[in-house]
């Protein structure tokens, strides 16, 4: 009866498709990541004011784990999740400057600027925004400093490909949520992306995010062996090309 209950509660609590990401991958200049991480720690600041006055609706900052080899991957990613209705509201950039003051309450304008300046520190900022396009719900919104995230850059290479993750990964996903192990899973469409991300030449179309509980011991994903169902799975890896896992680590959020 509880597991009827949390799969009606994940149906009812699926994300918002409206919704629209900002991913941020921040290349830092060397020895900079110590004055990084302080002004970061007072974008949480700002940001957590804006959320207040509903102008977005989460920001957070993620630690990249390196990978020998990969010098030129992003060390941190920051996200910046809006609704349409914030998207389209030209009120909330044109008040941004003021929310942001009066969160440092007592600080002048000057010494504000100082603090959240991110000037001199990036040596490269590559933005991509994505949507939503299939995603299970969230097994609770508990979320603590340190916590693990996993996203794959996926390439769409036929048009099957939103259907097969939606009608195979997802259930699993499903089960691992209602069995303790998993928190969500999501498949998320690249929208935009910045002259800066144009400039890898990266062919990526998709985004697939994980985010797993802390127990342990999960076992391996039972992949029926009948005809139809080999046939299908085989159909979902034709059906896309995918990069290696990257591990995120919860740094700042306003969760």
């Amino acid at each position: 009866m509880k597991k009827i209950v949390l799969l009606s509660f994940l149906f009812i609590c699926s994300m918002t498709y409206a919704q629209s990401t900002a991913m941020i991958a921040i290349l830092l200049e060397d020895g900079k990541e110590a004055q990084y991480l302080a002004q970061e720690k007072n974008w949480n600041i700002a940001a957590q004011a804006m959320v207040d006055a509903g102008m977005i609706e989460q920001w957070s900052v993620w630690k990249r784990t390196p990978r020998e080899g990969d010098e030129n991957w992003a060390q941190y990613y920051v996200f910046r999740r809006t609704s349409a209705a914030q998207d389209t509201n030209p009120n909330n950039y044109e008040k941004m400057s003021e929310v942001i003051y009066k969160a440092f309450k007592g600080k002048s304008k000057r010494t504000v600027d100082k603090m959240i300046s991110m000037d001199g520190l990036f040596k490269d900022r590559r933005e991509r925004q994505y949507k939503w396009v299939s995603a299970t719900g969230w097994l609770g919104m508990e979320w603590e400093i340190g916590d693990k995230g996993y996203f794959h850059f996926m390439t769409q290479k036929n048009d099957d490909f939103v259907s097969y993750e939606d009608q195979l990964w997802k259930p699993l996903a499903q089960q691992e949520i209602l069995d303790g192990y998993r928190k969500f899973w999501g498949l998320a469409e690249i929208t935009n992306v910045d002259a800066a991300t144009k400039a890898l030449g990266s062919t990526a179309t998709h985004i697939a995010f994980n985010f797993m509980t802390k127990k342990k011991n999960k076992p391996a994903n039972q992949i029926p062996d009948d005809f139809l169902s080999q046939k299908a799975w085989e159909g979902l890896t034709n059906s896309r090309e995918m990069l290696p896992g990257e591990e995120l680590t919860l740094i700042y959020s306003t969760f």
